[in-house]
């Protein structure tokens, strides 16, 4: 088993499933009223600071997605892999150097899509 240090794993953000822009919106005011941060409105989702995303329309995930950082997607990935777990290839996001900059795991823990970014 390895070290979960080893990848320098820390939570990025939550991601919440909304039903729609308005409902994104409204969550995104109130969590950013709660923490003291300022609202992002993005093109599929809405930021409240950097930590709770609000999707505008249901993503990945019965409830929504939880997000961690790393240092080295890559070794993550593959210690990860080494370790049992799947990832879907298929959510892979890339850079423009063609590097993994974010994966979904293949499976929901408790109705929540997870995934990988580089920090």
């Amino acid at each position: 088993m390895f070290e979960i240090n080893e990848l320098g794993l820390t939570l990025a953000h939550i991601g919440i499933n909304c039903i729609d822009e308005a409902e994104a919106l409204s969550g995104a005011e109130t969590f950013a009223s709660m923490l003291g941060e300022t609202v992002k409105n993005g093109s599929s989702s809405v930021f409240a600071g950097k930590v709770v995303e609000l999707m505008k329309k249901p993503f990945l995930g019965q409830h929504g997605h939880i997000a961690f950082s790393t240092e080295n997607i890559d070794r993550a990935i593959e210690v990860l892999t080494a370790n049992g777990f799947k990832f879907n290839a298929s959510t892979a996001k890339r850079d423009e150097q063609g590097k993994i900059k974010a994966i979904y795991f293949e499976n929901e823990i408790c109705g929540f899509a997870v995934h990988l970014v580089q920090r």
